[in-house]
């Protein structure tokens, strides 16, 4: 595909934004490197999703409609989180059906697509980068059973996609962990709420890692990636979780 004139929103969650805004420029400079014009909107918030699960469906509503308008300019719209992808997707049809948004949601939901989606089904991006590490795929459970694909949209799930560029990457050995359908903990205020219960699968998921021999942990989802680096370095355990783009930039530096 000649990504000449195409304009991608680039949508960044709270949690890059607030604790690893490099994971941002990073997304940002590899669809750069493919010539691909990126806009970052300046008053960027949240998507709404934290506040939806709160029950706070008004302030909710508010937040998706700033989203469609920022972006309504933009091409596509590349999320650095597949769960954003999979809450827009399912619940923007019950915050703005038969409203005055409803032809704007729809046509936001047709372009706002996961980064791992949109590199492999659309723009068909070979990755150049060299990382010669072990690394473990986590998969997010909402993507895992709700995410609708650009290449098969009534199948839902996205599994292929991340583990087709990582695989691609020079020298990177990719190893299944099992039980890979299984909750790393997290799953938003749970993991506040419920403690015991989120560090207990965050053990099983980081020990499944290790006997693999794992040195990285990667997902398309960074929410499950900070609940886990936490466990991870309140414990000096020798494994780094990372976001996708961070192992496809290919001048990204990771110690």
């Amino acid at each position: 595909m000649t990504t000449d004139r195409i304009k991608v929103g680039i949508y960044v969650p709270l949690s890059i934004d607030q604790f690893s805004p490099a994971t941002a420029w990073n997304t940002i400079r590899l669809l750069e490197s493919i010539g691909l014009e990126c806009y970052y909107p300046s008053d960027l918030t949240s998507c709404g999703m934290e506040m939806y699960h709160l029950g706070e469906r008004e302030t909710a509503k508010r937040l998706g409609e700033q989203m469609i308008d920022m972006y309504e300019d933009c091409h596509f719209v590349v999320s650095c989180s597949s769960a954003a992808v999979v809450y827009m997707q399912l619940q923007f049809g019950k915050l703005f059906h038969n409203t005055t948004k409803h032809n704007s949601y729809r046509q936001f939901i047709d372009k706002c697509l996961d980064l791992s989606d949109f590199l492999v089904n659309v723009v068909h991006y070979a990755p150049t980068a060299s990382f010669p590490h072990c690394v473990a795929y986590l998969d997010h459970c909402t993507t895992l059973r709700n995410y609708h694909c650009v290449s098969h949209p009534d199948t839902p799930g996205l599994t292929k996609e991340p583990r087709a560029l990582l695989s691609s990457v020079q020298g990177l050995k990719l190893v299944e962990m099992a039980q890979a359908d299984v909750c790393c903990g997290y799953g938003g205020l749970f993991a506040n709420e419920f403690t015991p219960i989120s560090d207990s699968l965050a053990k099983r998921k980081i020990d499944h890692a290790l006997s693999m021999n794992a040195e990285y942990i990667v997902s398309t989802e960074p929410s499950c990636l900070l609940n886990l680096q936490s466990y991870i370095d309140k414990r000096n355990i020798p494994l780094k979780c990372l976001y996708i783009a961070d192992v496809l930039w290919s001048e990204n530096d990771i110690q």
